[in-house]
């Protein structure tokens, strides 16, 4: 009798192994998939943006897979950890393997640039209130940016949200553009820029097939006898509905349905695809200027996507230069990424990288320090 429960035993030991085995190699397929999303556009061929998107959580599920086998059969550690150092550039895009920048160190005549998702100066789902309306505005007075890319900028022309003037008040700048994609006489929203130094130049960058809100605006600001173009950008939101959240909550607790699985599946794709548009059109827009310049804002994707990637092409990335730990951007249900950049010319040296981790926007601030490098001759 005892021989036959321990064959049991054996048996059903044997069998937990192989299903185990089975989900990690599941899990290291879909990782090293992960790897190739940024090379893929999703206008060619969609699919693969999915498991970009969802790196960070593949990233988790192989660090559990590595401490099971650990105390499993330690061999099989190897597998999930061969497939995360082979991506290693998505580790350091995603993690930042260094101390944060000193605020001592950064020398004085860096120029400082943030940039902000604001959500209409209001806490995600909620009403405008004045709590958030003045934290909001003490860090940017903390902060002290010399230039500040504001996406979801809202204003009224008078009253207690007249932000065209609280923000430069805060910010101590006397230049500003300003693109109104919805509004009226009462209020407008948009996208921002603010300046502490002139603005020579400005306009608005539309995109294809979009909707108002996700595009593009650029200043040409004068900073030491030089023009540097700054484009405050806010591309292709996935545009979740309340029950698109709560069907994500639903998945939390097992009690999906297939009909919300393809709703949610569906925008994702149209995002994935509209987002590999306007990339190319900001690309395009930028390649006629021989000045130095930035993309800053809100990118709605992650930085194993194709669109980031694209952007980010001979280009430095602030965080991926100076950041540290998870650079976790959005504080909203998902995808609670990094999805906030800044990336800047060659020609511009980054000296720091902070996301102000202040829960009041569903977005966090993020800044930046820069220096110029001067002109090739």
């Amino acid at each position: 009798m005892p021989a036959k429960r321990t064959s049991r035993k054996k048996s059903s030991l044997k069998f937990f192994d192989k299903l185990m085995l089975t989900i990690t190699c599941v899990s290291v397929a879909c990782i090293l998939v992960s790897y190739i999303a940024k090379y893929i556009d999703p206008q060619m061929f969609w699919p693969v943006a999915f498991f970009g998107l969802t790196y960070p959580l593949l990233l988790a599920a192989n660090l559990l897979l590595i401490l099971f086998w650990l105390f499993r059969k330690p061999l099989y550690m190897l597998i999930p950890l061969a497939a995360i150092l082979i991506g290693y550039n998505s580790l350091t895009a995603n993690i930042g393997f260094r101390k944060s920048t000193a605020e001592n160190s950064i020398k004085s005549d860096a120029l400082r640039v943030m940039t902000y998702n604001v959500h209409f100066f209001k806490k995600f789902d909620s009403k405008l209130d004045t709590s958030t309306r003045d934290q909001i505005l003490q860090i940017i007075q903390e902060e002290k940016p010399d230039v500040l890319c504001i996406q979801e900028f809202f204003a009224r022309p008078k009253g207690k949200y007249q932000f065209k003037k609280l923000v430069r008040e805060a910010m101590g700048a006397d230049y500003f553009y300003f693109f109104k994609s919805t509004g009226n006489d009462f209020e407008e929203s948009g996208l921002a820029i603010f300046s502490k130094y002139p603005i020579a130049g400005s306009g608005h960058i539309t995109f294809p097939e979009t909707y108002k809100g996700n595009e593009a605006i650029y200043a040409n600001i004068k900073y030491k006898n030089r023009l540097v173009r700054f484009y405050s950008v806010h591309l292709q939101s996935i545009n979740f509905q309340p029950e698109d959240y709560k069907y994500l909550d639903e998945v939390k607790e097992i009690k999906a349905n297939v009909k919300s699985s393809r709703r949610i599946g569906s925008r994702l794709k149209q995002a994935f695809i509209k987002r590999s548009m306007q990339v190319k059109v900001l690309k395009e827009h930028a390649s006629g200027w021989n000045e130095p310049y930035l993309f800053c804002g809100d990118f709605n994707d992650t930085p194993n996507s194709y669109a980031v990637n694209y952007l980010a092409d001979d280009m430095n990335n602030a965080f991926q230069k100076k950041g540290s730990g998870p650079g976790i951007t959005y504080n909203g249900d998902f995808p609670n990424f990094q999805i906030d950049f800044i990336l800047a010319s060659k020609d511009l040296n980054v000296e720091s990288y902070q996301v102000i981790k202040k829960k009041l926007s569903d977005h966090y601030a993020v800044r930046s320090d820069l220096l110029m490098l001067p002109r090739a001759k």
